[in-house]
């Protein structure tokens, strides 16, 4: 988090990066922890946005048109939020979607969620990118039942 000037530290909107108060918070840590000389690294690649309407939209780690650019491989797993009874008891009348991205060696790479509770559950995929789980990794977690996080677990 060291700017281009020596011994000035930088975080929040000055980076440039995400633009979002809960990055900032993070790099915020960095820029600390580095002062202390203690080590650690500002990773970018699962920092989860979330559209706060209703329904709530959330996504964490890559999209399909970012992966394209990139030229990675990935396939598509998307699975009605209806899957979901919790979510069908608490969103009567109302659908949404769950999708995956996985790249070819089996970790995920975006998650993408339309519904609610998206802003509560995305942080879950964005572990699971951060920690480079693969699907069956991620399929082996226990989640609570009834909760509508399990549609990650459903999806896979």
């Amino acid at each position: 988090m060291q700017a281009s000037a020596p011994g000035v530290y930088v975080c929040g909107d000055l980076t440039g990066y995400s633009l979002l108060a809960h990055t900032a918070v993070r790099e915020a840590e960095v820029a600390v922890h580095t002062i202390l000389g203690k080590k650690d690294v500002m990773s970018y690649w699962a920092i989860p946005g979330v559209v706060y309407t209703n329904p709530e939209i959330a996504g964490v780690g890559q999209t399909e048109e970012s992966l394209q650019m990139k030229g990675i491989n990935y396939r598509v797993v998307k699975l009605p939020m209806a899957y979901s009874g919790r979510f069908v008891a608490e969103n009567e009348g109302v659908n949404g979607v769950c999708k995956l991205l996985i790249a070819d060696d089996e970790t995920i790479v975006g998650a993408h969620i339309l519904g609610n509770p998206a802003s509560e559950i995305i942080t879950l995929a964005g572990m699971a990118i951060e920690l480079k789980l693969t699907t069956e990794a991620w399929k082996k977690i226990v989640f609570p039942h009834p909760t509508v996080s399990e549609i990650f677990k459903e999806a896979l």
